[in-house]
Order: structure tokens, then C-alpha cells, then sequence
């Protein structure tokens, strides 16, 4: 498919968890895009980071600072575009939380919180884009997953899966739902493999346990690749769900 992501130029974009990784990548892509990119986290220093890369990038940017887990901030975020640019026309889904190794033994707080982030936090930003982009001739709501929603390999976090299996299906129901009210908003699930991100190659992250993951892992950019894909699609298609893993991984 050709690319065509010229008729995104000038529009509103919201990408959560663009402090780092993944959310930052997209978020700065968006800049050579030209896009109005607000930009979502808990730390204000490298939200600001993002935003200067943004604008570097050719885009503008507006930071947004709150905590996902309360269903209050995220409601705030989608307000304060509309009354800065107007209603957002991408939204990217790109926070999340581990939530903890084990089941039996994480702090709840941990299991809490990846439950309000990837999954009621998720949830309320797709309902807030969506209720925006009524009207619009073109919109796109995009949900970072993991090929952990598609499959649990051993020594996979289950609740870390689940919640990702439930955005998987989530992202399901709300394409349905907006279709059957004839709306033209592409909703679409990107699952990639092991990412080297900040979040990964931190103390006990699994780029810094030698053995346990022995392929090189993607880059963020290659997340990126498969969020303009998705835009690229005429406005007619959807573009459901992108699985990518590294070349060299078996499973």
C-alpha cells in the first residue's frame, strides 16, 4: 500500500505515555507529519522533552501532565485539546503498566494499577476521541497492545497478558460499535514483540536479564512504521490489527 498521510497534516493528534518509548516515537513522527500532537504522562520534565522534539520534528505540541489510573485526569486531557485546537482526530493509546510477575504474589497496588491504566484508562480515551470525532470525515483511534494479547509465552506476566488481551477485544467492540453508527473512524490494534524501550532496559526490565530474551529486539521506530501504515489506509479501509515481532523470534 502506498503511503498517503499528507491528509493528516494540521490534525489534532493525542498520544498517551509519550513521556519515552514507544509514545514518545509516535509522538515526535506526528511532528514530521505536521500534526497538533499533545502529549500525555506523569513526568512533566520528559513530557517537555517530547514536545520540544516535536516541534524540532515540524509539529505542535501541548503538554499534558495527570495520572491515567484516576479516570478524572483522563476526561481533563481530551477538554484542555478541545479548548486549545479542538477535538482530537488521532488518539494513540501507547500507556501501560507490568502490573506485577506474579499473580499470587505482586502488591495489589501493582495489579490495581496496570488494570486503570491498560485497560479503564484505555477504555475512557476511546470513548472521549470517539465522542469528538463524530462528524469528521476521517479519524483514527489506535491502541498499542502487546503479541502478548494474542499468546502467552512462558514466563510472560499474566496479568500484564490479560490486560492486553481485554484492549485487544476492547478495540473489537468499540470498531463495531462506531460502525454501526456509520461512523468512518479507523480503530485499529498495533501488538508488537519486545521493544527496546527505556521501560525494558531499566533495573529488572528484560533487556537487562541476561539470557532471558535472547533476540534483538524491535525499535521503536518499527512501532512507528505501523502507525503510519495505518493512516496511510484510504479512508474507506480498516486496517484492524498489526502483529510484528522480531525476525529472528520463533513464537
Amino acid at each position: 500500500m502506498v503511503q498517503d498521510t499528507e491528509r493528516w497534516r494540521g490534525k489534532i493528534a493525542l498520544v498517551t505515555g509519550a513521556s519515552s518509548g514507544i509514545g514518545r516515537a509516535i509522538a515526535e513522527d506526528f511532528g514530521r507529519l505536521q500534526m497538533k500532537v499533545a502529549v500525555t504522562g506523569r513526568r512533566e520534565s520528559a513530557l517537555a522533552e517530547t514536545a520540544a522534539a516535536v516541534r524540532s520534528a515540524g509539529g505542535e505540541a501541548l503538554v499534558l501532565v495527570g495520572d491515567q489510573r484516576e479516570v478524572a485526569a483522563n476526561r481533563r486531557f481530551f477538554a484542555s485539546v478541545a479548548a486549545h485546537w479542538g477535538t482530537v482526530d488521532v488518539l494513540v493509546n501507547s500507556a501501560g503498566s507490568l502490573g506485577g510477575r506474579s499473580l499470587i504474589q505482586a502488591d495489589w497496588d501493582e495489579i490495581q494499577s496496570a488494570l486503570d491504566i491498560n485497560v479503564r484508562a484505555a477504555l475512557v480515551c476511546m470513548r472521549e476521541a470517539a465522542a469528538g470525532m463524530r462528524g469528521k470525515p476521517d479519524a483514527a483511534i489506535i491502541n498499542v497492545s502487546s503479541m502478548t494479547g494474542h499468546r502467552v509465552v512462558p514466563g510472560t506476566p499474566a496479568l500484564y497478558a490479560a490486560t492486553k488481551h481485554a484492549l485487544r477485544i476492547l478495540t473489537d467492540g468499540m470498531r463495531n460499535e462506531l460502525l454501526a453508527e456509520g461512523l468512518t473512524v479507523k480503530v485499529a490494534l498495533v501488538s508488537p514483540g519486545l521493544v527496546d524501550t527505556p521501560w525494558h532496559s531499566k533495573p529488572n526490565g528484560l533487556l537487562t536479564q541476561k539470557g532471558t530474551y535472547p533476540y534483538a529486539p524491535l525499535a521503536a521506530t518499527d512501532i512507528v512504521a505501523a502507525v503510519r501504515y495505518i493512516l496511510s489506509a484510504p479512508p474507506g479501509v480498516q486496517v484492524c490489527d498489526v502483529q510484528l515481532r522480531p525476525a529472528a523470534q520463533p513464537f
